[in-house]
């Protein structure tokens, strides 16, 4: 009797798809890395690194949008605000 066990899963794509929800970009560098590794290895864990993937461009996203109206709001309250009159 033979016992098949299911294919290890590649540990860039899970740390990958941790990192992504916190850092975005470092989430999108390791699910490449991790796609390239589990080509080559066969590993499992291929849907963790396009999760990262996809978590991380989502992420990236958000927070360049949210620098820019932050950035915009802050200006903006800088040349309304009179200082020192």
């Amino acid at each position: 009797m033979t016992t098949t066990y299911p294919p290890r899963t590649n540990t860039l794509a899970l740390v990958g798809f941790i990192a992504s929800f916190m850092l975005p970009i470092v989430g999108i560098v390791l699910g490449v890395m991790a796609r390239r590794q589990i080509a080559v290895t066969h590993e499992g864990g291929r849907g963790l690194a396009t999760a990262a993937l996809i978590v991380g461009i989502v992420g990236t996203t958000v927070q360049v949008i949210f620098f820019i109206v932050w950035l915009s709001l802050f200006t903006y309250g800088i040349s309304q605000a009179p200082l020192f009159r």
